[in-house]
């Protein structure tokens, strides 16, 4: 893997974090335990459409 790749993936992964942490914060969520899960199961989703579509281009190449 290149450089330019790790960073494409540490942009991906922080985009959807955060947006993961923000989803969820909309719910009222008061055990953290489950907080931690929720935010990572949104994060994941958010986080495989990106790289899915990165993947798929690099492949067309």
């Amino acid at each position: 893997m290149t450089v330019k790749r790790f960073v494409q993936l540490f942009i991906c992964y922080f985009i959807s974090m955060a947006l993961a942490i923000f989803i969820t914060q909309a719910f009222p969520i008061s055990n953290i335990w489950t907080f931690i899960i929720i935010a990572a199961i949104i994060g994941y989703i958010i986080l495989i459409i990106p790289l899915t579509i990165l993947t798929i281009l690099k492949n067309k190449r």
